[in-house]
């Protein structure tokens, strides 16, 4: 297990993660925020959202996979 700590709105919050998780995480956090020590709450509610319309597009799309394999079986 690894822990990360992350700084919202001056605040240290530590997170305990799956080592390969951890390193996963670390590497979106910084596609994210960038190399920032701190985030504010406005930037990780906007990167929330973000990541949730892409889960809902990867969820279509992967329904859609589904519907196609159905009719092929």
């Amino acid at each position: 297990m690894s822990k990360v700590t992350v700084s919202v709105g001056l605040k240290d919050f530590d997170i305990t993660l799956d080592d390969e998780f951890s390193k996963f995480f670390e590497a979106e956090f910084i596609e994210t925020f960038g190399e920032k020590q701190n985030i504010e709450t406005k930037e990780l509610l906007g990167a929330y959202v973000q990541k949730s319309y892409e889960e809902y597009r990867n969820k279509k799309e992967y329904k859609k996979l589904i519907d196609m394999l159905d009719e092929i079986v």
